[in-house]
């Protein structure tokens, strides 16, 4: 059996992304990022991969869900929702979903886990993290990252309510 973690960050609104890339630069939340994923699995859309210099994280597969065809060494690319899910059905494992918009929308019915880390502060972004209704979820853990007396951000880890 598959688990599914959706891995993101945003702003104290909701704000993921601006102009198709990440609009801060927090290197605790870069470290917190590489930790969790590398090892496993990740679960990106084509844009999110194209942000990526259309190169595959390394120490992870890379899987792109995506329509188009894409040609790029050590991806697998999916090419519907359907075909994930017996993809994911036939390869047991935790996988990080990391977005974009679009594939957290899609994947977050199937998702076991989140993991969300709130950057503290207020950016203008034009893409938004889907709606997460948090009493399906219960915070398993937490905890703030601050530099000279600030915060910086919080790392947060959701479960499914079973």
């Amino acid at each position: 059996m598959s688990e599914l973690n959706l891995i993101w960050a945003e702003d104290l609104n909701g704000w993921i992304g601006k102009d198709n890339t990440i609009p801060w630069h927090v290197s605790a939340d870069m470290k917190h990022f590489k930790t969790k994923t590398t090892g496993h699995p990740i679960i990106m859309g084509r844009r999110t991969f194209a942000s990526l210099g259309n190169k595959p994280l390394p120490k992870r597969e890379n899987i792109v869900l995506t329509s188009r065809n894409i040609d790029a060494e050590g991806v697998e690319v999916v090419h519907s929702l359907a075909a994930l899910k017996e993809y994911l059905k036939a390869n047991p494992n935790e996988y990080f979903v990391i977005g974009g918009a679009t594939i957290y929308q899609q994947l977050l019915p199937m998702a076991t886990k989140l993991t969300r880390t709130v950057i503290n502060k207020q950016i203008v972004g034009d893409t938004k993290m889907p709606t997460i209704d948090y009493d399906r979820w219960h915070l398993v853990n937490h905890n703030n990252y601050e530099k000279d007396d600030q915060l910086i951000c919080r790392f947060e880890e959701w479960e499914l309510n079973v």
